[in-house]
Protein backbone atom coordinates (compact mmCIF):
# COMPACT_ATOMS: atom_id res chain seq x y z
CA UNK A 1 0.00 0.00 0.00
CA UNK A 2 1.69 3.60 -0.73
CA UNK A 3 2.39 5.84 1.06
CA UNK A 4 0.14 9.38 1.00
CA UNK A 5 2.69 12.24 -0.53
CA UNK A 6 3.26 14.60 2.22
CA UNK A 7 1.45 18.44 1.83
CA UNK A 8 4.38 20.79 1.20
CA UNK A 9 4.97 22.62 4.83
CA UNK A 10 3.48 26.73 5.01
CA UNK A 11 6.43 28.94 4.12
CA UNK A 12 6.27 32.78 5.37
CA UNK A 13 7.67 35.40 3.40
CA UNK A 14 7.75 38.32 3.15
CA UNK A 15 6.05 40.15 -0.32
CA UNK A 16 5.80 43.49 -2.02
CA UNK A 17 4.41 44.73 -5.52
CA UNK A 18 5.60 46.59 -8.67
CA UNK A 19 6.76 50.55 -8.28
CA UNK A 20 6.52 52.69 -10.94
CA UNK A 21 9.95 54.20 -11.30
CA UNK A 22 13.17 55.50 -13.38
CA UNK A 23 15.79 52.90 -13.92
CA UNK A 24 19.43 53.88 -15.91
CA UNK A 25 21.92 52.26 -17.30
CA UNK A 26 24.87 53.41 -15.76
CA UNK A 27 28.46 52.93 -16.52
CA UNK A 28 30.86 54.20 -13.64
CA UNK A 29 34.44 53.94 -14.54
CA UNK A 30 37.67 55.84 -13.61
CA UNK A 31 39.56 57.80 -16.35
CA UNK A 32 42.18 60.97 -16.52
CA UNK A 33 42.13 64.50 -17.51
CA UNK A 34 44.01 64.94 -20.74
CA UNK A 35 44.31 68.41 -23.00
CA UNK A 36 42.36 68.25 -25.59
CA UNK A 37 44.75 69.50 -27.97
CA UNK A 38 48.45 68.85 -26.76
CA UNK A 39 50.96 69.38 -30.01
CA UNK A 40 54.93 68.87 -29.24
CA UNK A 41 56.68 71.91 -31.00
CA UNK A 42 59.43 70.89 -33.49
CA UNK A 43 61.41 72.90 -35.80
CA UNK A 44 61.25 72.77 -39.58
CA UNK A 45 64.60 73.79 -40.48
CA UNK A 46 68.15 72.75 -38.84
CA UNK A 47 69.41 76.30 -37.12
CA UNK A 48 70.90 78.08 -33.99
CA UNK A 49 68.25 78.84 -31.77
CA UNK A 50 69.15 82.85 -31.07
CA UNK A 51 65.98 83.57 -28.60
CA UNK A 52 63.88 81.83 -25.99
CA UNK A 53 61.06 83.63 -25.50
CA UNK A 54 58.57 81.16 -23.20
CA UNK A 55 59.12 78.83 -20.53
CA UNK A 56 56.59 75.90 -19.03
CA UNK A 57 53.79 77.26 -17.38
CA UNK A 58 53.61 80.61 -19.26
CA UNK A 59 50.02 81.15 -21.43
CA UNK A 60 50.64 81.88 -24.91
CA UNK A 61 48.67 83.10 -27.64
CA UNK A 62 48.04 81.68 -31.26
CA UNK A 63 50.89 82.47 -33.80
CA UNK A 64 53.08 83.90 -30.56
CA UNK A 65 56.62 83.72 -31.27
CA UNK A 66 58.10 81.19 -28.78
CA UNK A 67 61.47 80.68 -30.09
CA UNK A 68 64.15 82.44 -33.00
CA UNK A 69 66.39 80.28 -34.90
CA UNK A 70 69.43 81.93 -37.00
CA UNK A 71 69.91 80.45 -40.58
CA UNK A 72 72.17 83.36 -42.06
CA UNK A 73 71.78 81.25 -45.39
CA UNK A 74 68.35 81.68 -45.62
CA UNK A 75 68.53 85.05 -44.61
CA UNK A 76 70.74 85.57 -47.55
CA UNK A 77 68.65 83.48 -50.04
CA UNK A 78 65.88 85.70 -49.18
CA UNK A 79 67.36 89.01 -49.90
CA UNK A 80 68.81 87.61 -53.67
CA UNK A 81 65.32 86.25 -54.17
CA UNK A 82 63.98 89.55 -53.43
CA UNK A 83 66.53 91.81 -55.70
CA UNK A 84 65.49 89.23 -58.03
CA UNK A 85 62.23 90.80 -58.41
CA UNK A 86 63.25 94.04 -58.71
CA UNK A 87 65.57 92.52 -61.53
CA UNK A 88 62.96 91.26 -63.35
CA UNK A 89 60.83 94.39 -62.78
CA UNK A 90 63.34 96.14 -64.54
CA UNK A 91 63.72 93.84 -67.28
CA UNK A 92 59.99 93.93 -67.83
CA UNK A 93 60.30 98.04 -68.38
CA UNK A 94 63.08 97.58 -70.97
CA UNK A 95 60.89 95.37 -72.93
CA UNK A 96 57.73 97.50 -72.28
CA UNK A 97 59.63 100.69 -73.56
CA UNK A 98 61.12 97.87 -76.68
CA UNK A 99 56.85 97.48 -77.94
CA UNK A 100 56.96 101.56 -77.70
CA UNK A 101 60.40 102.13 -80.07
CA UNK A 102 59.30 98.94 -82.43
CA UNK A 103 55.59 100.63 -82.51
CA UNK A 104 56.89 103.58 -83.63
CA UNK A 105 59.12 101.50 -86.19
CA UNK A 106 55.85 100.29 -87.58
CA UNK A 107 53.84 104.00 -87.81
CA UNK A 108 56.93 105.19 -89.69
CA UNK A 109 57.34 102.52 -92.13
CA UNK A 110 53.77 102.46 -92.66
CA UNK A 111 53.87 106.37 -93.30
CA UNK A 112 57.15 105.91 -95.64
CA UNK A 113 54.93 103.39 -97.53
CA UNK A 114 52.68 105.59 -97.80
CA UNK A 115 54.94 109.06 -98.81
CA UNK A 116 56.29 106.07 -101.81
CA UNK A 117 52.72 105.33 -102.87
CA UNK A 118 52.03 109.37 -103.76
CA UNK A 119 55.33 109.74 -105.84
CA UNK A 120 53.30 106.21 -107.67
CA UNK A 121 50.29 108.66 -108.69
CA UNK A 122 53.48 111.41 -109.87
CA UNK A 123 55.28 109.51 -112.16
CA UNK A 124 51.85 107.96 -113.58
CA UNK A 125 51.48 111.29 -114.29
CA UNK A 126 54.71 111.96 -116.15
CA UNK A 127 54.22 108.86 -117.79
CA UNK A 128 50.88 109.99 -119.17
CA UNK A 129 52.38 113.31 -120.38
CA UNK A 130 55.10 112.29 -121.98
CA UNK A 131 53.22 109.53 -123.31
CA UNK A 132 50.75 112.01 -125.05
CA UNK A 133 53.94 114.35 -126.23
CA UNK A 134 55.86 111.24 -127.83
CA UNK A 135 52.74 110.35 -129.59
CA UNK A 136 52.08 114.11 -130.98
CA UNK A 137 55.84 114.83 -131.47
CA UNK A 138 55.71 111.58 -133.44
CA UNK A 139 52.70 112.18 -135.60
CA UNK A 140 54.75 115.56 -136.30
CA UNK A 141 57.70 114.44 -137.39
CA UNK A 142 56.03 111.85 -139.64
CA UNK A 143 54.22 114.89 -141.20
CA UNK A 144 57.80 116.50 -141.54
CA UNK A 145 57.06 119.21 -139.32
CA UNK A 146 59.52 118.61 -136.74
CA UNK A 147 62.95 117.26 -136.60
CA UNK A 148 63.96 113.50 -135.31
CA UNK A 149 66.11 114.97 -132.92
CA UNK A 150 63.28 116.14 -130.86
CA UNK A 151 61.27 112.75 -131.26
CA UNK A 152 64.44 111.04 -129.84
CA UNK A 153 64.53 113.36 -127.05
CA UNK A 154 61.19 112.90 -126.18
CA UNK A 155 60.91 109.41 -126.75
CA UNK A 156 63.83 109.80 -123.74
CA UNK A 157 61.89 111.82 -121.55
CA UNK A 158 59.47 109.46 -121.59
CA UNK A 159 61.69 106.28 -121.07
CA UNK A 160 62.82 108.23 -117.98
CA UNK A 161 59.33 109.15 -116.47
CA UNK A 162 58.83 104.68 -116.50
CA UNK A 163 62.19 104.00 -115.45
CA UNK A 164 61.36 106.95 -112.19
CA UNK A 165 58.00 104.82 -111.99
CA UNK A 166 59.71 101.25 -111.53
CA UNK A 167 61.88 102.69 -109.14
CA UNK A 168 59.10 103.97 -107.06
CA UNK A 169 57.05 100.69 -107.61
CA UNK A 170 60.34 99.05 -105.98
CA UNK A 171 60.67 101.36 -102.98
CA UNK A 172 57.43 100.64 -102.39
CA UNK A 173 57.96 97.08 -102.49
CA UNK A 174 60.70 97.92 -100.30
CA UNK A 175 59.07 99.92 -97.80
CA UNK A 176 56.02 97.38 -97.33
CA UNK A 177 59.06 94.81 -96.56
CA UNK A 178 60.10 97.43 -94.11
CA UNK A 179 56.53 97.38 -92.33
CA UNK A 180 56.30 93.93 -92.43
CA UNK A 181 60.02 93.43 -90.40
CA UNK A 182 58.76 96.21 -88.07
CA UNK A 183 55.55 94.72 -87.18
CA UNK A 184 57.16 91.36 -86.68
CA UNK A 185 59.51 93.24 -84.13
CA UNK A 186 56.65 94.69 -82.53
CA UNK A 187 55.10 91.30 -81.86
CA UNK A 188 58.38 89.94 -80.85
CA UNK A 189 58.42 92.67 -78.49
CA UNK A 190 54.91 92.32 -77.43
CA UNK A 191 56.05 88.68 -76.73
CA UNK A 192 59.44 89.94 -74.86
CA UNK A 193 56.95 91.48 -72.57
CA UNK A 194 54.96 88.38 -71.78
CA UNK A 195 58.19 86.71 -71.05
CA UNK A 196 59.13 89.36 -68.65
CA UNK A 197 55.72 89.22 -66.73
CA UNK A 198 56.21 85.38 -66.52
CA UNK A 199 59.60 85.86 -65.35
CA UNK A 200 58.49 88.85 -62.69
CA UNK A 201 55.99 86.18 -61.44
CA UNK A 202 58.49 83.32 -61.24
CA UNK A 203 60.78 85.78 -59.36
CA UNK A 204 57.87 86.46 -56.80
CA UNK A 205 57.09 83.05 -56.45
CA UNK A 206 60.75 82.15 -55.57
CA UNK A 207 60.42 85.45 -52.86
CA UNK A 208 57.63 83.92 -51.73
CA UNK A 209 59.02 80.34 -51.01
CA UNK A 210 62.08 82.04 -49.60
CA UNK A 211 59.87 84.05 -47.02
CA UNK A 212 58.29 80.91 -46.18
CA UNK A 213 60.88 79.22 -45.10
CA UNK A 214 62.60 82.34 -43.07
CA UNK A 215 59.67 81.96 -40.95
CA UNK A 216 59.92 78.89 -40.06
CA UNK A 217 62.81 80.85 -38.53
CA UNK A 218 60.12 81.65 -35.74
CA UNK A 219 58.59 78.60 -33.87
CA UNK A 220 55.31 79.88 -32.99
CA UNK A 221 52.53 78.78 -30.81
CA UNK A 222 49.67 77.05 -32.83
CA UNK A 223 46.68 77.57 -30.61
CA UNK A 224 45.84 79.47 -26.70
CA UNK A 225 47.11 77.37 -24.67
CA UNK A 226 49.87 76.75 -21.60
CA UNK A 227 53.79 75.75 -22.01
CA UNK A 228 54.20 72.50 -20.52
CA UNK A 229 57.10 71.51 -21.63
CA UNK A 230 60.47 73.51 -22.66
CA UNK A 231 63.20 71.62 -24.02
CA UNK A 232 65.80 74.13 -26.03
CA UNK A 233 68.44 76.79 -25.08
CA UNK A 234 69.88 79.63 -26.86
CA UNK A 235 73.16 77.91 -29.31
CA UNK A 236 71.36 74.93 -29.64
CA UNK A 237 71.48 73.75 -32.83
CA UNK A 238 67.87 72.27 -33.55
CA UNK A 239 66.86 68.75 -35.35
CA UNK A 240 65.10 69.64 -38.18
CA UNK A 241 61.08 67.18 -38.41
CA UNK A 242 60.37 64.56 -35.47
CA UNK A 243 63.45 63.50 -35.60
CA UNK A 244 64.85 64.84 -32.48
CA UNK A 245 63.06 65.77 -29.54
CA UNK A 246 60.21 68.51 -29.48
CA UNK A 247 61.09 71.88 -28.41
CA UNK A 248 58.27 72.41 -26.70
CA UNK A 249 55.06 70.66 -25.69
CA UNK A 250 51.95 73.17 -25.62
CA UNK A 251 48.25 72.25 -24.55
CA UNK A 252 45.06 73.60 -24.69
CA UNK A 253 43.33 74.83 -21.80
CA UNK A 254 40.03 76.09 -22.31
CA UNK A 255 38.48 72.37 -22.55
CA UNK A 256 39.74 69.31 -21.00
CA UNK A 257 39.41 65.13 -22.14
CA UNK A 258 38.12 62.90 -20.33
CA UNK A 259 39.19 59.39 -21.41
CA UNK A 260 37.25 56.57 -19.80
CA UNK A 261 37.57 53.17 -20.85
CA UNK A 262 34.27 51.58 -20.62
CA UNK A 263 34.01 47.34 -20.59
CA UNK A 264 32.44 45.36 -22.90
CA UNK A 265 29.38 44.53 -21.09
CA UNK A 266 28.71 48.38 -21.39
CA UNK A 267 30.02 49.61 -24.56
CA UNK A 268 27.58 49.33 -27.05
CA UNK A 269 24.79 51.15 -25.26
CA UNK A 270 27.44 53.85 -24.98
CA UNK A 271 27.18 56.86 -27.55
CA UNK A 272 27.79 60.17 -28.50
CA UNK A 273 25.20 62.75 -25.80
CA UNK A 274 25.03 60.46 -23.33
CA UNK A 275 24.57 62.69 -20.29
CA UNK A 276 27.86 62.27 -18.08
CA UNK A 277 28.84 62.84 -14.38
CA UNK A 278 32.41 63.55 -13.74
CA UNK A 279 34.03 63.44 -10.12
CA UNK A 280 37.72 64.30 -9.31
CA UNK A 281 39.18 63.10 -5.94
CA UNK A 282 41.94 65.72 -6.18
CA UNK A 283 39.53 68.43 -5.80
CA UNK A 284 37.84 66.75 -3.02
CA UNK A 285 35.10 64.93 -4.78
CA UNK A 286 33.79 67.79 -7.09
CA UNK A 287 31.42 66.98 -9.97
CA UNK A 288 31.51 68.29 -13.29
CA UNK A 289 28.44 67.55 -15.80
CA UNK A 290 28.79 67.46 -19.13
CA UNK A 291 28.01 64.03 -22.15
CA UNK A 292 29.98 61.98 -24.17
CA UNK A 293 31.62 64.24 -26.93
CA UNK A 294 33.30 60.86 -28.60
CA UNK A 295 33.79 57.43 -28.41
CA UNK A 296 36.08 55.22 -30.32
CA UNK A 297 33.01 52.79 -31.81
CA UNK A 298 35.82 49.82 -31.89
CA UNK A 299 37.19 48.19 -28.81
CA UNK A 300 40.38 47.91 -27.68
CA UNK A 301 41.65 43.75 -28.45
CA UNK A 302 43.97 44.04 -25.70
CA UNK A 303 41.56 45.35 -23.19
CA UNK A 304 38.22 44.73 -24.64
CA UNK A 305 36.98 48.41 -23.67
CA UNK A 306 35.76 51.18 -25.89
CA UNK A 307 37.89 54.10 -25.03
CA UNK A 308 35.50 57.51 -24.48
CA UNK A 309 35.83 60.96 -24.10
CA UNK A 310 34.08 64.01 -22.49
CA UNK A 311 35.17 66.73 -23.16
CA UNK A 312 34.22 69.93 -20.07
CA UNK A 313 35.05 73.91 -20.30
CA UNK A 314 37.35 74.53 -18.38
CA UNK A 315 37.45 78.42 -17.58
CA UNK A 316 38.88 77.94 -14.08
CA UNK A 317 41.68 75.90 -15.34
CA UNK A 318 41.26 73.52 -12.67
CA UNK A 319 40.82 70.81 -14.50
CA UNK A 320 44.88 69.76 -15.59
CA UNK A 321 45.73 67.13 -17.30
CA UNK A 322 47.13 63.69 -15.68
CA UNK A 323 44.48 64.26 -12.82
CA UNK A 324 42.59 61.00 -11.64
CA UNK A 325 38.88 61.35 -12.56
CA UNK A 326 35.72 59.03 -12.01
CA UNK A 327 33.22 59.09 -14.70
CA UNK A 328 29.84 57.96 -13.97
CA UNK A 329 27.64 57.66 -17.91
CA UNK A 330 24.29 57.00 -17.97
CA UNK A 331 24.01 54.89 -21.49
CA UNK A 332 20.19 54.37 -20.89
CA UNK A 333 17.30 55.49 -19.30
CA UNK A 334 13.52 54.77 -19.29
CA UNK A 335 11.07 56.73 -17.21
CA UNK A 336 8.13 55.36 -14.66
CA UNK A 337 8.42 51.69 -15.87
CA UNK A 338 7.23 48.94 -12.93
CA UNK A 339 10.23 47.67 -10.83
CA UNK A 340 10.93 45.12 -8.47
CA UNK A 341 13.70 44.45 -6.25
CA UNK A 342 16.43 42.70 -7.67
CA UNK A 343 16.22 40.05 -5.01
CA UNK A 344 12.65 38.95 -6.07
CA UNK A 345 13.86 38.18 -9.76
CA UNK A 346 15.83 34.64 -10.44
CA UNK A 347 16.54 32.71 -13.46
CA UNK A 348 15.80 29.14 -14.24
CA UNK A 349 16.95 27.50 -17.47
CA UNK A 350 17.82 30.63 -18.90
CA UNK A 351 14.57 32.49 -18.54
CA UNK A 352 13.67 34.97 -15.67
CA UNK A 353 11.11 34.26 -13.10
CA UNK A 354 9.53 35.83 -9.70
CA UNK A 355 6.50 34.22 -7.33
CA UNK A 356 3.66 35.43 -6.95
CA UNK A 357 1.52 34.45 -4.29
CA UNK A 358 -1.90 34.40 -5.18
CA UNK A 359 -5.03 32.74 -2.25
CA UNK A 360 -2.37 31.75 -0.09
CA UNK A 361 -0.23 29.60 -2.62
CA UNK A 362 2.90 30.54 -4.78
CA UNK A 363 2.97 30.94 -8.17
CA UNK A 364 5.75 30.80 -10.46
CA UNK A 365 5.74 33.51 -12.91
CA UNK A 366 7.80 33.86 -16.13
CA UNK A 367 8.79 37.57 -16.68
CA UNK A 368 10.68 39.35 -19.55
CA UNK A 369 13.27 41.83 -17.80
CA UNK A 370 15.13 44.98 -18.34
CA UNK A 371 17.56 47.34 -17.31
CA UNK A 372 18.90 46.85 -13.54
CA UNK A 373 19.97 49.23 -11.84
CA UNK A 374 21.14 48.89 -8.21
CA UNK A 375 18.95 46.89 -6.38
CA UNK A 376 15.82 47.57 -8.56
CA UNK A 377 14.72 45.65 -12.02
CA UNK A 378 12.99 47.17 -14.27
CA UNK A 379 9.92 44.31 -15.65
CA UNK A 380 8.75 44.59 -19.06
CA UNK A 381 5.68 41.93 -19.12
CA UNK A 382 5.01 38.89 -16.96
CA UNK A 383 3.01 40.79 -13.90
CA UNK A 384 1.00 43.61 -13.41
CA UNK A 385 1.17 46.69 -10.55
CA UNK A 386 -0.81 44.76 -8.21
CA UNK A 387 0.74 41.46 -8.19
CA UNK A 388 1.93 40.33 -4.79
CA UNK A 389 5.40 39.18 -5.37
CA UNK A 390 7.58 37.28 -3.07
CA UNK A 391 10.66 39.97 -1.76
CA UNK A 392 13.67 37.06 -1.52
CA UNK A 393 14.38 33.31 -1.89
CA UNK A 394 11.66 32.82 -4.10
CA UNK A 395 13.52 30.30 -6.13
CA UNK A 396 13.23 27.71 -2.92
CA UNK A 397 9.20 27.68 -3.53
CA UNK A 398 7.75 25.12 -5.17
CA UNK A 399 4.42 26.18 -7.81
CA UNK A 400 1.44 26.28 -5.84
CA UNK A 401 3.55 25.71 -2.35
CA UNK A 402 1.03 27.12 0.27
CA UNK A 403 2.88 30.44 1.96
CA UNK A 404 1.68 32.85 4.50
CA UNK A 405 2.53 36.47 4.48
CA UNK A 406 4.18 38.10 7.09
CA UNK A 407 3.71 41.20 8.54
CA UNK A 408 6.86 43.45 7.84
Amino acid sequence: MSETPKPSPVAKVATVVPERATVRRIAEQPGQIESVELTPIHAKLAGYVQTVLVDIGDRVKAGQVLAELRIPEIEAELRQKRAMIGQAEAERKQDAAAVEVAQAEVESAEAKVVEIRAGIRRTEAEIERWSAEFARVQQLAQERALVGSLVDETRSKLGAAQAARDEVNAQVRSGEAAVVRAKAMLDKARADVLAADSHVEVARFDAEQAEAMASYTKIQAPFDGVVVRRKVDRGQLTTPGTSGEPLFLVARHDVATISVGVPEADAPFVNPGDPARVRLLALGDKTFEGTVTRTAWALDSATRTLLVEIDLPNPEEVLRPGLYAYATIIADEHAGVLTLPASAVFKDGGKSFCVVVKDGRATRREIQVGLTEGKRTEIASGIGPDSQVVEANSASLTDGQPVETAKR
